[in-house]
């Protein structure tokens, strides 16, 4: 099946999007998946009679806020808001304006079914919020659902919900190690994005304070270290430290990743610091290794996991952190990125998508330039497409990036190449 513009960046069909959305009264765009503008695009093209549109502003940060503009918005029809106006006069609970919503959709006389949040990210998590969307469903008419669009989503209500049959989550197939909607477990949820500029999310909220350099760089070493001794990481921090004031210095910096967490993120057992029971972590750095390790090990599923690891690695490792530890780990990552680019090249050079291997083959030379086998590929890609110059400059090239970093030449499997592809 063909996938138009907006299904591709959505990357999901209309068809599986509606099959998703289906039969629940509440249904939410996965604040993380990279679509969601083209998911919303794809709902409005194709539901669009259907729906009441109704954009958040920045003033509206609070439920009543919120709701007292939803009553008055121009565009619903008919006498939607009168419940609302109603119950906001009366300053009712947060329970009895979900009902007021509920009725007021109920009176909605054009057709619509479903009332589409966006901008929902405005509106600020309390108390009242929580009660007013855990009341909310059962309020709904049975021929009405919203569909709610965020940058931004606490885990509650939404987990409970979600585990109720009340809530539905969309654009979540391809999230970082998984939903953070849906646990049965009601672990805090702990979203990690080393490899897209170091973003931080507890339990949906971004972290972005850490009241200092140093409880950020111990957080992103207990996140990528899943067994580690105090021993080493004092040898990684402190090293010219005496072990108590290293002790004291980390005591003090763990305390703060907590209150900065709102929970504790390792446990101490048998020497290690490993990751507490208590919380699911989604590391792209972690989906990035497997999909690496998965491709080498399994050569059916290689093309797959070698797409899965160029699709995660969208950035370098913490760039913004220079200290020895991330060097080296940007470094290794570095790598298997090449790799993972050099696997997706060889894979469509032999399906005979030349354009495509190339594309991906130039990638990895970006990397890691002095990867003399893989200009060979490019080389011989060019000779196939009857591009002779082009293979020319692209042994030049070579000759250049091996002279200037090693002080040597090709080498004569190189060479070899070079003069097959020149004389003919």
């Amino acid at each position: 099946m063909a996938y138009t513009t907006v299904e591709q960046v959505a990357e999901i069909s209309f068809e599986e999007f509606a099959r998703q959305i289906g039969g629940k009264p509440i249904a939410i765009v996965y604040p993380r998946h990279r679509g969601r503008s083209a998911l919303v695009a794809m709902f409005l093209q194709h539901f669009g009679p259907n729906v009441l549109y109704y954009s958040l502003g920045a003033r509206e940060t609070t439920l009543e806020a919120w709701l007292g503009r939803l009553a008055d918005a121009p565009a619903f029809p008919g006498t939607f808001g009168e419940q609302l106006r109603a119950a906001l006069r009366a300053r009712a609970k947060p329970e009895e304006l979900a009902a007021a919503l509920g009725a007021d959709l109920a009176g909605v006389t054009n057709g619509a079914t479903m009332l589409l949040l966006d901008a929902f990210d405005h509106l600020n998590p309390s108390k009242a919020i929580d009660r007013f969307f855990r009341a909310l469903p059962d309020e709904l008419p049975k021929d009405m659902q919203i569909v709610i669009n965020s940058r931004l989503l606490r885990v509650q209500p939404w987990n409970d919900l979600v585990l109720a049959g009340q809530v539905v989550v969309v654009g979540a197939d391809n999230a970082v190690g998984g939903s953070i909607y849906g646990d049965a477990e009601k672990r805090s949820q702990l979203e990690v994005f080393a490899l897209s500029g170091g973003h931080v999310y507890a339990d949906g909220r971004p972290v972005t304070s850490w009241d200092g350099s140093l409880p950020r760089h111990l957080f992103y070493f207990f996140v990528d270290h899943l067994m580690v001794t105090r021993d080493e990481i004092f040898e990684v921090f402190w090293p010219k430290m005496s072990v108590k004031e290293a002790t004291n210095v980390f005591h003090v910096t763990k305390r703060k990743i907590s209150e900065r967490l709102s929970f504790e993120l390792t446990n101490y057992a048998s020497g290690f610091y490993i990751p507490s029971p208590r919380v699911q972590v989604h590391y792209d750095v972690r989906v990035f290794e497997t999909a690496v390790h998965d491709a080498i090990e399994n050569e059916d599923s290689a093309p797959a996991n070698w797409a899965l690891a160029v699709q995660t690695y969208r950035s370098h490792f913490l760039p913004a952190i220079n200290t020895p530890w991330v060097q080296a780990r940007r470094d290794e990552l570095q790598n298997k990125y090449a790799q993972a680019l050099i696997g997706l090249g060889r894979y469509y050079r032999r399906e005979g998508q030349l354009d495509m291997a190339q594309g991906y083959l130039l990638r990895a030379l970006r990397e890691k330039p002095d990867w003399e086998d893989v200009h060979r590929d490019v080389m011989a890609i060019y000779a196939a497409q009857g591009r002779r110059a082009d293979a020319a400059v692209q042994y030049r090239q070579l000759e250049r990036t091996l002279r200037s970093m090693f002080g040597i030449q090709p080498s004569r499997e190189t060479r070899a190449l070079y003069d097959e592809i020149s004389s003919t």
